[in-house]
C-alpha cells in the first residue's frame, strides 16, 4: 500500500528507513550533507552491524562531485563495514529504503532539506524481496541504474565460519576509486554487481532513536545561529544582482556554485546561509534565492 506523505511526517519516516534498516539500506540523493543527528543518531549503529549491506548513490556535478557529497561525509561513509558507494552524474530522484519499506521523494540527504524545505514523498510498505507494489518496482529500477554507473567504493566484511554461525574478522575495502572521482572523473569501469555475491543475514537490533528535537536539546551547541545580512542591505535575485554588473543569470549562479555559496540555482548551502543569502516565496508559493547586493563583488 502507498501513502503521499509531507512535512514532519516525511521526515520522520525517512528517519526510521534508516535506523531500523538490518540487513540492506539504500540511499539515493543527487545531494548529500550530513549534520551529527544523520552521523549521531541514524547511521553510526549500523557500523556495528557488518552484516547491514550500505548503498550510497549520488550524483550531479560532473565537474566537482564534492559538491554534491563532500569529501568528509564520503570518508565517513567509507568507514561502514560493509558499503558500496555509486557515482550517477544525472541523478535526479531521491529514494530510501530498507528491506521493508522505501520512500520516493524529492527530499535531498541534507540537513538544510529536512530542517527548512517543503517536501513530498510516496511510502510504500511493500515488502523489498517478494510481492509486488510500487517499493518492489522502485528497488528494481534502482538496482538497473546502478548497474550502469560508476561504482566508486566497495568494502566488505571478512568471516571466520563456525559449525554455528561465524565470527566477523573484519572489513576489507576491494574498491577505491574516490580519489580518481574527486580528481577529474572514474576512468576504471566496475558494477556494484561484481561484489555483491554473497547474501548477508543476520539482524542488530536497534537502540531507540531520539527525535531531532531530543537530540538537538542534548547538544546545544548543534545548531549555531546564523549571522543575518547587514543592516538595509538590499536582497537581488540573480538575474538583478547581474544586472549590477552585466552578467547573466547563469553566470551569477555559476559564480555562487564555485564560492560554494549555493549547491544548484534551487538549493543555498550552509555557507551561503551564513553570508545572508536567503530563499523567497510569493504567494502562489514559488520560491528562489536572493542575494545580498553586496555580492556583487565577485562577478
Amino acid at each position: 500500500m502507498a501513502k503521499f506523505i509531507t512535512g514532519k511526517q516525511l521526515t520522520e519516516e525517512v528517519y526510521e528507513i534508516i535506523h531500523k534498516a538490518k540487513k540492506h539500506l539504500l540511499i539515493v540523493s543527487p545531494y548529500i550533507k550530513l549534520d551529527d543527528y544523520f552521523k549521531k543518531e541514524l547511521f553510526e549503529s549500523h557500523k556495528k552491524n557488518s552484516e547491514l549491506h550500505l548503498i550510497i548513490a549520488f550524483g550531479k556535478n560532473k565537474n566537482n562531485p564534492e559538491r554534491s557529497l563532500k569529501k568528509e561525509d564520503l570518508d565517513y561513509f567509507k568507514d561502514f563495514p560493509n558499503v558500496s558507494i555509486i557515482y550517477i552524474p544525472q541523478l535526479h530522484a531521491k529514494y530510501y529504503a530498507n528491506e521493508k519499506k522505501g520512500i520516493i521523494t524529492s527530499i535531498n540527504l541534507y540537513d538544510y532539506s529536512f530542517k527548512n524545505n517543503v517536501e513530498y514523498g510516496v511510502i510504500s510498505e511493500t515488502s523489498l524481496f517478494g510481492g509486488s507494489g510500487i517499493d518492489k518496482e522502485a528497488w528494481d529500477e534502482t538496482m538497473k541504474i546502478l548497474a550502469d554507473n560508476d561504482t566508486v567504493f566497495i568494502r566488505r566484511p571478512n568471516y571466520k565460519k563456525k559449525v554455528f554461525g561465524k565470527d566477523y574478522l573484519g572489513s576489507e575495502t576491494k574498491l577505491d576509486l574516490t580519489n580518481e572521482l574527486l580528481n577529474g572523473g572514474v576512468t576504471t569501469k566496475h558494477t556494484v554487481f561484481e561484489f555483491m555475491d554473497e547474501t548477508y543475514q543476520g539482524v542488530t537490533i536497534n537502540s531507540e532513536r531520539l527525535s531531532r528535537e531530543e537530540f538537538d536539546k542534548q547538544n546545544v551547541s548543534y545548531a549555531p545561529e546564523l549571522p543575518s545580512k547587514k543592516a538595509n542591505e538590499k536582497l537581488l535575485s540573480a538575474t538583478n544582482l547581474g544586472k549590477t554588473k552585466d552578467k547573466s543569470f547563469n553566470e551569477v549562479i555559476e559564480v555562487m556554485i564555485a564560492k560554494n555559496y549555493i549547491l544548484d540555482k534551487a538549493i543555498i548551502s550552509e555557507e551561503g546561509l551564513k553570508i545572508g543569502i536567503e530563499y523567497k516565496q510569493n504567494a502562489k508559493g514559488t520560491k528562489w534565492i536572493v542575494y545580498p547586493e553586496s555580492l556583487a563583488e565577485l562577478l
